[in-house]
């Protein structure tokens, strides 16, 4: 190596004390953002400067800080972005299906009879299930006693609590679907102001890496953690682009593209999303991007706004009247039945005038049955028995066995327990996606994170390196002082 000089040893020094702070700094960051959520672990390269002399000898120049460097994986970046699409889903998925199941009002329960998982059963019980029984035990009773009016009353009542239970479900199903809805236009809101800011980084970061020529960690890493938090909302693609950018698209429709460049939320060449809700509809709630209009049927079909959808469009479904699926479409086909088989053997009786039986239950589905007003207004009419001429229960007692019509009590607790499988299913979804999601969060922050006890090591190494390049340059200072009074 060739010699330096005295000048050439001040300026090493002082290379070598920026060096050792830049190093000191970063360390710094780290330790401050050791908390801060999507914030990456930055390291300080140092490499060696040496020149080369016009004979053909090299010089070492010192140490000089190569780059700042954000320490991310991108696979691993790639993965939790992806798994925050499917904790987005899992974990809505979970809480409304079972806000759903308190809706219908009707719960399953797990008994057992004996130490032996084999003698364990499932049953299901509710206001619905409670009226049914009482209202065709009702009919059973009036078929012992068709001449009691209290038993005719009875019969009128437990059918009218029966009508009113089903109503009630059905208007709170509905409800919480137009709820459902409400929150998905709050999450299209969300997904629009995050567009918005990674379309703003976007440009921050184009315009920071091309005049310092050094890569903008901090707001990429701000970045990454609005693109999580956007993959939480809906599941996208992200590309990065060349000049540092990066792209969002749907990734179940790429063409509804959420960023482009320095364009976000619809701003520029861009989309916003938006929800529409429609009670009747077939499909009661979808989502419309502002240029392509529209969505296809379940898109998107994870994060959060999937889950909404659907639970809203499949789980509770559309009215019989519409769409005829889900919960909806289930309630009134049990209650259409109930009232096509009551008032068809209804009619096939006589009342205790000896008139034959008329209609017992009015309505079109679940949102209106009700117990005629007639037979409200006059119990008498309740068509018990068989017009012999002998006032008897015959006719009350066929009634009564409508309950064992697939149609009708088995067709609802079918209909509780697939709601009742579907909750216990999401609810061990989430619990399985959290682990997921906790895992690959880990294996992140063992490249990416912050660790207090490395950085302490590592402060403490650089501090010593910069007591030590100061001490150099005071060595170099005395060098010159002596040189300076010899010569004088």
């Amino acid at each position: 190596m060739s010699g330096i000089g005295l000048n050439g040893a001040l300026f090493m020094g002082s290379q070598s004390l920026n060096a050792q702070r830049i190093a000191i700094e970063t360390i710094g960051n780290n330790i401050s953002n050791v908390n801060t959520p999507g914030y990456a672990r930055q390291r300080a390269n140092l490499v060696a400067d040496v020149v080369v002399n016009q004979n053909g000898g090299e010089s070492g120049t010192g140490a000089s800080v190569s780059n700042v460097e954000s320490l991310r994986s991108t696979l691993l970046d790639g993965l939790v972005q992806q798994s925050m699409g499917n904790q987005g889903f899992a974990d809505d998925q979970a809480s409304l299906s079972s806000t759903v199941q308190d809706a219908l009002g009707e719960q399953l329960s797990s008994t057992s009879t004996g130490s032996s998982s084999s003698t364990a059963s499932v049953q299901s019980s509710g206001a619905i299930q409670d009226a049914m029984s009482n209202f065709f035990s009702a009919f059973q009773n009036l078929a012992s006693s068709p001449t009691d009016p209290t038993a005719r009353q009875a019969v009128a009542q437990d059918g009218a609590a029966l009508a009113s239970g089903i109503q009630g479900a059905y208007q709170r199903l509905q409800q919480t679907q137009s709820g459902i809805a409400a929150d998905a236009s709050g999450i299209t809101t969300q997904i629009n102001q995050l567009s918005k800011s990674i379309a703003s980084l976007n440009q921050q970061i184009k315009v920071v890496e091309a005049s310092s020529g050094t890569t903008a960690n901090d707001l990429r890493d701000t970045r990454i953690a609005d693109t999580e938090k956007l993959s939480n909302l809906v599941n996208i693609t992200a590309t990065t682009q060349n000049d540092g950018t990066v792209s969002v698209a749907l990734a179940d429709s790429p063409s509804v593209l959420l960023v482009s460049g320095s364009n976000g939320g619809g701003a520029g060449a861009t989309q916003s999303l938006s929800v529409s809700y429609n009670a009747s509809a077939v499909v009661p709630l979808t989502v419309s991007g502002s240029t392509t209009g529209v969505l296809g049927t379940g898109v998107p079909s994870s994060g959060s706004l999937g889950s909404h959808l659907d639970v809203a469009n499949n789980l509770i479904g559309s009215p019989g009247s519409s769409g005829d699926t889900g919960i909806l479409g289930a309630l009134d086909d049990v209650a259409n039945q109930l009232r096509t088989q009551v008032n068809t053997q209804h009619g096939l009786g006589f009342d205790s005038n000896g008139n034959a039986g008329g209609v017992f239950f009015d309505g079109t589905g679940a949102a209106d049955l009700a117990v005629d007003p007639a037979i409200t207004k006059n119990p008498s009419l309740i068509a018990a028995g068989n017009g012999s001429g002998v006032l008897d229960g015959s006719n009350a007692l066929a009634l009564s066995q409508i309950q064992n019509q697939p149609a009708i009590i088995p067709a609802f607790q079918t209909l509780v327990s697939n709601l009742g499988t579907t909750v216990s299913t999401a609810q061990t979804s989430q619990t399985t996606q959290d682990q997921v999601t906790t895992q690959l969060q880990n294996q992140r922050d063992s490249v990416s994170g912050v660790s207090m006890d490395e950085e302490m090591t590592n402060l403490i190494s650089f501090q010593q390196a910069y007591d030590a390049s100061a001490r150099f340059i005071t060595t170099i200072s005395n060098l010159y002082d002596t040189l300076i009074n010899k010569t004088v």
